[in-house]
């Protein structure tokens, strides 16, 4: 009852807020002349004649670590464009000696540490999100997609892909850079005249550290990051061209093993394997894929996490090309969905319809391995299924550009019987420049399958963790209030997640509790050469069970700073007063963790993160508190233009504090090399070690990759395997191997 009373209570006064709320930001307009495009060659280099009639837009505003202040360098932006492509060009001035650039892989987020030139579109001009183009000296580039998020961590989405072509060259007195955009390839509203928003962005070295520029002002004020992409881009008469796109593919491999230890390996015949992915344009806002018997094996293996102490299972990042177009549409704070539960299908479809007002995404698929999750208070249990159906429905209606909500269901069938069902709807609203607020609220509907997939004998307040045909329902409500300042940041979330909320095609690993949790952060952008920025906060969670049972008081001291050789350092100290696990009480559990990123030159990157203090013992028959060091480093070494070296090692271990022993207590070591021929063709070996179950994979591998959707690979898997360790001990022999190629190649008609 309180709680309800609560929301009521907070739901009045942020409308009041709402409707007293007015706010502007600042914008030019641009009107670029239409050029032909027989006029461009992008060889990096702006010395075609239709650059010299492009319209002028000028980089002159410092917005880190200065604020808003004048630039120390010179940076001119030119816009052009012709019938059916935006072209975009940048002389960024600078010493030549003082440019950091190296050739990079598509999509490879190193190129950050290089100086980079940077695009931001919002073709709808309605902060919904924005569309973001990276590129180096040298032309390498990734793509991004922004959104309006509280977290960095959750604002962008490197997954996203869109077409486009860039070149890039040092010269004399800096750097130059082009870009070639096909309007078919960016998502806008029908009609030949259109009207975008836009802005540029530079970053640069200055004695190690790094500056930021833009085209826009910044305001630190504003909450919203892709709402102050403002400034107006005209387009007038162009060419709406609709998509037809193939995407065929073949591809191969075989495999072989060993029976038994340094006995021959034993091959199996080639394995072929052919499908095809189609493309649709219904109309400009409108687009349908189909993709049958994809292949959906991932070019590099994911890099193993450590879990041998977590009682959830772990989430892994999406990379599939065809599940990572329309994500921003479908991404809750909740994990109402997660592609990669839809794990190998026969056939699929989406419908991606993104209109002035509206957004509409609509999934299908037949999947032929359906993994399966239990959520539970204290752990989650993982199985994996038969064949299953997958729906996904999602509608967003965007009322201003300050407020949207939405509805979603997904819906899985299983094939032997039983289903899942869950409904939800969302909103965000854009209160003022400094307040925000989002909610979502979703509620399930399931039967169980009976089957052997999970082997559990565990009973989750009155229903088994066991799959024997049983019906349950749920609900999960989520509601955070986020306000910003240029020095103060500070957010008040609320969930609650009843006993049986399950979502099969999201990720959700817990339930059957609720919390409170309040962050708030002091920060100041110091701009000196030792003190770039600082911060200081807090953050406190309360957790407890519907049933009103306490689960979970924490308080976490954050501080944060950037300081000489480009270096970034947060540390956390982690204090959880009280914590209930499986029905027993721990007290006064402390951890200390230290994460910490430098870039002082452009061939090293250092990556590192340390954790030590108390913790439980989760996986343990009785779970006891024990003393926990944690450890990750990875540096990045780019030893020229082409050659790379990534080398990295995750450590774990937790002590007996009784007896002095080990819960557990191992490492994984990965090593990566990687020679870049150019931004299309590179040649990389990826090595990974497991100490915790004595195994080690290599895997080589040659790729091309012009583009995001044509690939041709070829490399293989050499695996050890920890049955023949006892007979045969060597971390580096091979017993079961694999090689494979793929090829697969976009055809635009």
């Amino acid at each position: 009852m309180y709680l309800n009373l609560y929301f009521h209570t907070l739901f009045q006064l942020l409308l009041v807020l709402y409707l007293n709320s007015q706010f502007v930001l600042a914008q030019e307009r641009f009107e670029p002349i239409k050029v032909s495009e027989d006029n461009f060659i992008i060889d990096g280099l702006l010395d075609e004649e239709a650059w010299q009639n492009a319209t002028l837009v000028t980089i002159e505003n410092e917005i880190s670590p200065g604020n808003n202040t004048a630039a120390r360098v010179e940076t001119r932006g030119l816009i052009t464009y012709t019938d059916t492509h935006l072209f975009i060009g940048f002389h960024a001035l600078d010493n030549p000696k003082n440019i950091r650039a190296s050739i990079r892989p598509r999509d490879n987020f190193s190129l950050w540490s290089d100086d980079v030139m940077l695009v931001r579109l919002d073709p709808y001009a309605d902060g919904r999100n924005n569309y973001i183009i990276v590129v180096n000296p040298l032309g390498s580039h990734f793509d991004v997609r922004s959104v309006n998020a509280i977290e960095e961590d959750d604002r962008y989405d490197i997954s996203f892909n869109m077409e486009f072509e860039t070149a890039g060259q040092l010269v004399s007195d800096g750097y130059q850079v082009e870009i070639k955009i096909p309007f078919s390839s960016l998502p806008f509203p029908n009609g030949k005249d259109q009207l975008w928003h836009f802005n540029f962005f530079r970053k640069y070295f200055d004695n190690g550290n790094e500056i930021e520029l833009s085209s826009q002002t910044f305001d630190r004020d504003n909450s919203c990051e892709v709402c102050q992409t403002t400034d107006q881009l005209v387009l007038k008469d162009i060419v709406i061209e609709k998509r037809f796109e193939l995407l065929p593919y073949i591809a191969g491999n075989f495999s072989g093993k060993r029976a038994q230890a340094q006995a021959p390996f034993d091959f199996d015949k080639l394995n072929p394997n052919a499908g095809l992915g189609v493309n649709l344009d219904l109309n400009k806002t409108s687009t349908l894929e189909i993709t049958m018997n994809p292949d959906f094996s991932q070019v590099e293996a994911d890099v193993t996490q450590i879990d041998i102490n977590s009682s959830y299972a772990l989430e892994y990042p999406e990379r599939r090309p065809f599940f990572n177009r329309g994500t921003d549409v479908v991404d809750f704070i909740d994990g109402a969905f997660y592609s990669r539960s839809i794990n190998n299908p026969l056939v699929s479809s989406k419908l991606l319809t993104q209109g002035q007002k509206s957004r509409i995404y609509f999934l299908t698929a037949l999947d032929q391995n359906s993994p399966y999750t239990v959520a539970a208070e204290d752990r989650s249990y993982f199985g994996e299924g038969g064949q299953s159906f997958v729906n996904v429905l999602r509608y967003q209606h965007l009322f201003s550009k300050n407020t949207r909500m939405g509805v979603v269901t997904t819906n899985r069938y299983y094939q032997n019987g039983g289903f899942s069902n869950l409904f939800g709807t969302d909103g965000r609203f854009i209160l003022s420049k400094n307040w925000q607020l989002n909610y979502e609220v979703f509620t399930n509907k399931n039967l169980e399958p009976t089957s052997n997939w999970i082997d559990s004998e565990d009973v989750l307040l009155g229903k088994t963790a066991a799959l024997d045909g049983e019906t349950f329902s749920g609900t999960a409500l989520y509601l955070q209030l986020f306000h910003n300042t240029e020095h103060w940041k500070s957010s008040l979330a609320l969930s609650s997640l009843s006993p049986h909320y399950q979502a099969n095609v999201g990720f959700v690993v817990k339930n059957n509790r609720r919390w409170v949790s309040l962050k708030q952060q002091y920060q100041n952008f110091i701009n000196k050469k030792g003190l770039q920025f600082f911060s200081v906060g807090y953050k406190g969670d309360l957790q407890y069970t519907p049933q009103g049972e306490f689960k979970t008081l924490s308080i976490d001291g954050i501080v944060e700073l950037r300081t000489f050789f480009n270096t970034s350092i947060e540390y956390t100290y982690d204090f959880d007063v009280k914590k209930d696990y499986l029905d027993r009480l721990y007290y006064n559990l402390g951890i200390h963790q230290i994460d910490m990123r430098s870039t002082p030159s452009e061939a090293v990157t250092i990556v590192a993160s340390f954790m030590m203090g108390k913790d439980i013992a989760y996986n343990e028959d009785i779970p006891d508190v024990g003393r926990q060091f944690n450890a990750f480093i990875q540096p990045s070494f780019q030893l020229n233009n082409n050659f790379g070296v990534l080398p990295s090692l995750r450590y774990a271990q937790l002590k007996n504090l009784q007896e002095g022993g080990y819960y557990f207590k191992g490492y994984i070591g990965r090593f990566t090399l990687r020679y870049q021929f150019n931004n299309f063709l590179s040649v990389r070996l990826v090595s990974e070690y497991n100490h915790f179950n004595e195994t080690f994979f290599l895997q080589p591998l040659i790729q091309w990759n012009p583009n995001p959707s044509t690939v041709f690979y070829v490399g293989g898997n050499q695996n050890s395997l920890d049955e023949f360790n006892s007979e045969f001990y060597s971390p580096f022999r091979v017993d079961e191997t694999q090689f494979f190629l793929k090829f697969q190649y976009l055809f635009s008609l």
